[in-house]
């Protein structure tokens, strides 16, 4: 997420989009694999990131951050995925995303719950 309530999205081979993440490898802490994951996935560095919360989805461990990306920088498609781009949060509902990853933005308060 950046200011102007922008979030990141990626499309691997699926046809979903997910924020980009993944796991931790060994002797990694976990603010050292969203970077990595953020670079690997995107192209894009990491320049500053705060800690959201630790969520527990169907037995996988999530760490949420929010990460600062200059806005001059464009996030570009990897070896690891297929489109990346920065969506208005309002337009998520208009997307095919990761029900886990909803789940994610409604925990965090950056969508509404659905009722």
């Amino acid at each position: 997420m950046r200011p102007g309530r922008q979030g990141l999205a990626c499309r691997k081979e699926a046809l979903e989009w997910s924020l980009p993440g993944g796991n931790i490898d060994p002797g990694e802490t976990q603010l050292e694999a969203a970077r990595r994951e953020l670079q690997e996935e995107t192209c894009l560095p990491l320049s500053d990131a705060q800690f959201l919360g630790h969520h527990v989805l169907q037995a996988a461990e999530h760490w949420v951050y929010r990460m600062a990306v200059p806005s001059s920088r464009v996030p570009q498609p990897s070896h690891e995925t297929v489109e990346c781009r920065w969506f208005l949060i309002q337009e998520v509902s208009q997307l095919q995303v990761k029900p886990s990853n909803l789940e994610l933005l409604r925990r965090e308060g950056f969508i509404a719950v659905k009722g």
